[in-house]
């Protein structure tokens, strides 16, 4: 571990950034300090916009002058271990960031004797506390699984999981049409159909998602869903109602391979963003994570606890 002097510095909004939140900004500008440093120099007021205090979610204007004051910053090696059949993206004394591949259940049940939270148990074996998900992600979902290495990791991560930043990419079948973000709200319920045990609209608990197109090609277009609630099969559902199926569903679609990917997962002090590894016609290396966090910054707003 190592302590650095960062030096003052004084970064001017850009007439690209006029609009975006305060500590987006900061995050994209000065990289190098960390995210919770940079949210505790915000809140004590040592972080100042034209001179004046801020919040860190209040919007930058262009030609604003953003002043950040010198820090002690302790740099720490990031842990990452090898886990045999599990891909870290970050690993900390309290927690394990995992890219989940698509078709392996967070944790097992009847018919399958494979899950996340069992090769968890393989790779921690003897310890006093093994890694346990925090949240859960279908089975046919890839993407980001936060796990807890700790128990007041876990109970403090279950108190603030409503408040935390969800967002999603997937292909859809056919073209959507609106720009910008659009929100949609519906009840739902599971129901027994045709195609089995299904989630329907129209009764139920609420839900909302909100959407934001990124490409299209005239026949399947790629969007960005962030999470206002976290129903089951909620992406899935309001889609498929709008006539916009994930590419691959195989309970709302015409399945194939489900193409659905939690990309980005957020809370104050921490960020993370993982690209899918689609292949053929479904690459998006035109989509980065700094594009993503750009869109994600403009979101609405939630509407608090869920």
């Amino acid at each position: 571990m190592q302590s650095e002097r960062t030096s003052v510095q004084v970064v001017e909004v850009g007439r690209e950034e006029n609009g975006r939140k305060l500590i987006s900004f900061l995050e994209a500008r000065l990289g190098s300090l960390p995210t919770g440093l940079l949210m505790r120099l915000v809140r004590t007021g040592q972080v100042r916009i034209d001179g004046r205090r801020c919040k860190p979610f209040d919007r930058v204007l262009a030609g604003q002058m953003v002043r950040v004051p010198p820090v002690n910053v302790e740099r720490v090696d990031k842990l990452v271990r090898d886990l045999p059949g599990l891909q870290v993206v970050f690993e900390n004394d309290e927690m394990i960031v995992i890219d989940k591949p698509a078709g392996l259940p967070v944790h097992g049940g009847t018919g399958w004797t494979d899950s996340v939270h069992d090769r968890l148990k393989g790779c921690f074996e003897g310890q006093a506390f093994v890694p346990v998900p925090v949240h859960r992600l279908d089975r046919d979902t890839s993407g980001l699984l936060l796990c807890a290495k700790t128990h007041d990791f876990l109970r403090s991560m279950h108190a603030a999981w409503p408040t935390l930043t969800k967002a999603y990419l997937c292909w859809v079948e056919g073209v959507w049409e609106s720009t910008g973000w659009r929100t949609i709200v519906s009840k739902l319920a599971k129901a027994e159909t045709g195609r089995g045990e299904q989630v329907v609209s129209g009764q139920g608990k609420r839900a909302v998602s909100h959407v934001h197109p990124l490409l299209g090609d005239g026949q399947k277009s790629l969007l960005l869903v962030v999470l206002g609630t976290g129903r089951t099969h909620q992406i899935r559902v309001h889609l498929a109602d709008l006539g916009h199926a994930i590419v691959g569903d195989p309970r709302y679609g015409r399945g194939g391979g489900l193409l659905l990917h939690a990309a980005a997962l957020s809370w104050p002090g921490h960020e993370f963003f993982v690209l899918p590894s689609w292949q053929g016609e479904f690459r998006i290396e035109r989509i980065c994570a700094q594009d993503m966090k750009d869109i994600l910054a403009t979101a609405p707003a939630k509407e608090g606890a869920i």
